[in-house]
């Protein structure tokens, strides 16, 4: 057992450290060795963030730059390579306004007629809708067929393909189209007169959610390509879930990088007939198709 003095002599070990060191820490504070440390590392920071600022602002001037660069030579690089297609651009996700009008402008720049849609995620079938666009149908519309059967009719009549049958009811000279109502009763959303029939499409997908590609998606293009449209695949950089493997395995070219000046060139070729998956993702095959000769 321990003895009371060895006890005494610990207590007293434990509070003579402590002395020495509160001691100490009050010489250092008084000499300012720890303020001047505190302060160099203070002015270092600083350092790093003026040097950090200065960088990005250089690159940042060097991107707008290069980006004001490349939307000069745009109209060169693609002047006339799509003369005389008419060009569907079909958003099936919440693809900002600006990147829909920054393609839709490239396109044109390339000589194409180009009209813009996008597709409502919620196909509600409404009393109202249902008594619209039974007409055009054979079979009733139910909440299990509407999307199915709306977006097929809807490819067919952007292609001018036949698809009525002889019993239903619908005739060209009714007073509103087919494509009209679709956007009166809010399946779908244009911003202009569509010029049919198309000849080729982009579809504009991925998501910011936890969307269902197959269900609109892939739908389209499986009825894009069975009715003989070229179709090319796209999307932004900044979106969360990448569509671009669920179209490369449909069979489509793909460009993953549309909000980008070389993304627009991009599609214009891919659109031409080159067949490639381009872009800046991990699934692009190479950055830009390699132009041919004018």
């Amino acid at each position: 057992m321990f003895d009371m003095r060895y006890h005494i002599a610990s207590l007293v070990a434990v509070f003579f450290a402590l002395a020495i060191g509160i001691l100490l820490g009050t010489v250092i504070v008084d000499k300012g060795v720890l303020v001047g440390q505190q302060q160099a590392l203070v002015k270092r920071i600083e350092m790093s963030f003026k040097d950090i600022r200065a960088e990005n602002r250089l690159l940042k001037e060097e991107v707008d730059a290069q980006r004001k660069f490349a939307n000069s030579i745009i109209p060169l690089s693609i002047k006339d390579r799509l003369i005389g297609q008419n060009i569907a651009i079909i958003s099936t996700t919440k693809v900002k306004s600006d990147n829909i009008i920054d393609l839709s402008d490239g396109l044109r720049k390339a000589g194409a007629v180009v009209s813009a849609i996008k597709i409502k995620e919620d196909f509600k079938l409404t009393e109202e809708a249902k008594q619209a666009l039974s007409p055009y149908f054979s079979i009733s519309l139910t909440d299990g067929n509407v999307r199915e059967l709306l977006l097929k009719k809807m490819v067919d009549e952007l292609s001018l393909r036949p698809s009525m049958p002889e019993s239903a009811t619908a005739t060209a000279d009714q007073e509103i189209a087919y494509l009209d109502q679709l956007k009166k009763l809010g399946f779908i959303v244009t911003e202009s007169k569509f010029d049919i029939p198309i000849s080729a499409a982009v579809i504009l997908g991925g998501a910011d959610a936890d969307q269902d590609p197959e269900k609109t998606d892939l739908y389209i293009i499986t009825q894009l390509k069975s009715a003989g449209i070229r179709l090319v695949g796209a999307e932004t950089t900044d979106c969360k879930k990448s569509y671009m493997k669920l179209y490369q395995e449909a069979g489509i070219s793909t460009v993953d990088n549309i909000d980008q000046p070389t993304g627009i060139v991009s599609t214009v070729f891919a659109l031409m007939g080159l067949n490639g998956n381009f872009g800046v993702k991990r699934d692009a095959e190479q950055f830009m198709p390699t132009f041919p000769s004018p």
